[in-house]
């Protein structure tokens, strides 16, 4: 039986390698491609992912899980097979299962679509023309809506959109986590803009070459092995993989933002830390891929929030932040802490405060269940979107580049990825609160700079089981107890009942 599983493995490494090349194209598309090569690239990744597609349904394929598994039904056919290989088979079957419930055709379109509906997106963006990128998404909505109707669902289509990033979650618990998360931020919002405390937001202008170099030395610190990776420049800040000893990050760096820059970087850094601490032995096995896009947005958010935006933290590395910027120089540890907290209802989601953000991804939670379910026509978008923004945050952006257009996702055909970053902000509370208990003198530690006690932690509690482990069952696992949106909110009223004297 061994044997047969090392055929198997031999298989799935295959696939891996395929995807592994198809995010270099992807990577290099969105960092260093020149715009005329836009066209080729999408035949390029088109035709990689057809070719995954054919080897993961192919006859060889299914004979060799089908020794093994019901190919109907997933069902394990030996009971020799318990543990960790049970995990694995039913993993690889359910990843069989999917891709074989798309037709070739499909799949291939899909990949070229979304090449082409990326660089009609950037266009988009910089012109602040949403009819540019408007024939673009609806035929990814449509296509979307297909996709879901071919993998099937029992309650509503975007449950199976859903499924694809965080497993386990459906639109019935999205809506019971959100429906109580929603009152208590806006009570706490509400609370904030009330305070007599007004704390002011770091402004100027600051060297974008001292930014580089501060973002640089941080996600070392952090442990971002760059020996096997490398961060560059985009125009929306993402991580990719193509093996734990090669993972790329990107940021983004403006004149006037400093934290914009900073911030992005440590976020990239916390999603590479999860790649690289994946385990190699079990590259092209489901147990060498993040569990989760949830849990993944984990790590980048506990990085970013608990750990950047802590006082602990800054301790250590204000006194180095003033080397690189004068503008800190008689700037004192509490002030500076108050700047990078400030609570503003914002336009942007991803510059967007840790009490405001989760709300960014509510709203596009409501228009992705509106453009899967209930048929909104993609032309509304802008009207709908401002709507939303206005019910939320009492506030209209002042273009489509700063509202609809603001975010990669749906040109990427990520309908039902969203709400995994509210999730990571969940998971991310529960692993912090469990870590800084396990840690001996975790706050001494973090005050120091000693920041690669945080990331052996997570090595060992989270990311090298992989996928062996679905979300649930993982935060369980770690933290003794299922995901809960109060330790979460517990930290949110905590910290900013200080800095606001709430």
């Amino acid at each position: 039986m061994k044997a047969n599983l090392k055929n198997l493995k031999k298989l799935l490494l295959e696939m891996q390698k395929i995807e592994s090349i198809s995010s270099l194209l992807h990577w290099d598309q969105e960092t260093f491609m020149p715009e005329n090569g836009g066209e080729i690239r999408s035949k390029e990744i088109a035709y990689l992912s057809s070719l995954h597609h054919q080897k993961q349904v192919s006859d060889e394929f299914k004979k060799e899980l089908g020794k093994f598994v019901n190919i109907k039904n997933g069902e394990i056919l030996s009971n020799e097979f318990i543990d960790d290989n049970k995990r694995f088979l039913e993993r690889v079957w359910k990843d069989f299962h999917y891709a074989n419930s798309l037709p070739e055709k499909f799949v291939k379109e899909l990949s070229k679509l979304t090449s082409t509906s990326q660089m009609k997106w950037v266009k988009a963006k910089e012109q602040n023309d949403f009819s540019l990128f408007e024939p673009y998404l609806k035929k990814m909505v449509d296509m979307k809506k297909t996709e879901a109707d071919y993998y099937g669902y029992s309650t509503n289509r975007y449950d199976a959109l859903l499924e694809q990033f965080e497993p386990g979650i459906t639109t019935e618990k999205l809506d019971d986590l959100f429906g109580g998360l929603k009152s208590r931020l806006i009570k706490l919002i509400g609370k904030i803009k009330n305070s007599s405390v007004k704390n002011k937001i770091v402004e100027g202008k600051f060297a974008e070459d001292e930014q580089w170099k501060f973002g640089m030395k941080i996600i070392k610190d952090m442990g971002f092995d760059l020996n096997s990776g490398r961060q560059d420049k985009s125009a929306h800040p993402f991580t990719i993989s193509f093996h734990p000893s090669d993972v790329r990050l990107t940021t983004r760096v403006h004149e006037n933002n400093f934290l914009s820059s900073l911030f992005a970087s440590i976020h990239e850094a916390g999603h590479g830390i999860y790649e690289q601490g994946l385990l190699k032995e079990n590259f092209g096995s489901p147990f060498g891929q993040a569990a989760s896009f949830g849990i993944h947005e984990s790590q980048s958010r506990l990085w970013e929030n608990q750990i950047g935006r802590s006082k602990n933290f800054w301790k250590k590395y204000l006194p180095i932040l003033k080397d690189h910027f004068p503008q800190f120089k008689t700037m004192k540890l509490d002030e500076y802490f108050k700047t990078i907290n400030v609570v503003k209802p914002s336009l942007i989601r991803i510059e967007a405060d840790e009490v405001t953000y989760s709300l960014h991804i509510m709203l596009r939670y409501d228009i992705e269940n509106m453009l899967i379910n209930e048929d909104l026509p993609v032309k509304d978008l802008p009207k709908i979107w401002n709507e939303k923004m206005r019910e939320y945050f009492d506030i209209v952006p002042d273009s489509d580049a700063n509202g609809v257009l603001q975010d990669v996702h749906w040109s990427m055909g990520a309908l039902g990825y969203f709400p995994s970053y509210a999730l990571g902000n969940f998971y991310a509370a529960q692993f912090f609160q469990k870590a800084s208990e396990e840690i001996d003198d975790f706050d001494k530690k973090i005050q120091n700079g000693e920041l690669l006690t945080l990331k052996k932690w997570l090595n060992e509690n989270v990311h090298k089981y992989g996928r062996k482990y679905l979300p649930d069952e993982l935060i369980k696992k770690v933290v003794g107890s299922s995901m809960s949106v109060e330790p979460f909110m517990k930290y949110l009223e905590e910290k900013y009942g200080e800095i606001y004297d709430l």
